[in-house]
């Protein structure tokens, strides 16, 4: 298997960014199930449960979109691109993984 590629800071960025945008995601939809069930707790209220308010699909449609936007810029990147022609995108992919799991929060302006 060939080795991963250097991981550059822009794409650490990216993938945090990315993960960012899963968390927040499913945040919002650990909340919002949360609160559907507290509200329509009967068994037999599944159906109406399942049944998010428009507001509630609004925002979903929202993160789902930002999600997918933050996706797509890791698998853009120009290292990235480069993995699968050489054959090495899931070991980048790993390395990539462990460097945004080791890689300390940068700092925030403000």
């Amino acid at each position: 298997m060939p080795d991963a590629l250097p991981i550059p800071a822009d794409l650490l960025d990216l993938r945090r960014a990315r993960d960012a945008a899963w968390a927040e995601l499913n945040q919002f939809v650990a909340e919002v199930e949360a609160l559907r069930r507290e509200q329509y707790p009967d068994p037999d209220q599944t159906d109406v449960r399942a049944r998010w308010e428009p507001e509630q699909r609004e925002r979903l449609a929202e993160l789902r979109a930002a999600r997918d936007v933050a996706v797509l810029a890791v698998r853009r990147h120009p290292t990235m691109v480069r993995t699968l022609g050489q054959g090495c995108w899931a070991a980048t992919d790993t390395a990539l993984f462990h460097a945004a799991e080791a890689a300390p929060e940068p700092a925030t302006a403000g």
